[in-house]
């Protein structure tokens, strides 16, 4: 991890997946580790709206099988992909929908996390 100062501007991204501002202003300081996040899949940024997982070490990691995955919560803004562990605001509970989260997001059902109230955009 690099502490060294560095100034870097860039916007939240879409954040058409969020239903409500409910749990954005408590959202949580997470580190996601570094060797989780891949090149191929991750180009350039970790999207708004990536679900994640707890990792090892106290770590997070994007969410890869949500049927065995446990949901953590979901990246809040828009994060570059340095090949560094990436120190990001990650909301913990609120309401989302499901369809409007970025395409490298796994699909995910109502229900998988009670913190969660996951529905469709229309509902």
């Amino acid at each position: 991890m690099n502490l060294n100062r560095r100034v870097e501007t860039f916007g939240s991204g879409d954040q058409a997946w969020l239903g409500s501002r409910h749990g954005v202003g408590n959202a949580r300081t997470v580190t996601i580790a570094a060797t989780s996040i891949t090149a191929e899949k991750f180009d350039g940024f970790l999207q708004a709206g990536l679900p994640l997982k707890a990792g090892t070490a106290g770590l997070y990691e994007p969410l890869t099988d949500p049927a065995s995955d446990t949901l953590a919560g979901f990246l809040l803004t828009d994060q570059p992909n340095t090949g560094e562990d990436v120190v990001a605001a990650m909301l913990d509970h609120g309401r989302v929908l499901v369809d409007r989260l970025p395409d490298q997001a796994p699909t995910l059902t109502a229900g998988v996390n009670g913190l969660f109230n996951l529905v469709k955009g229309d509902e």
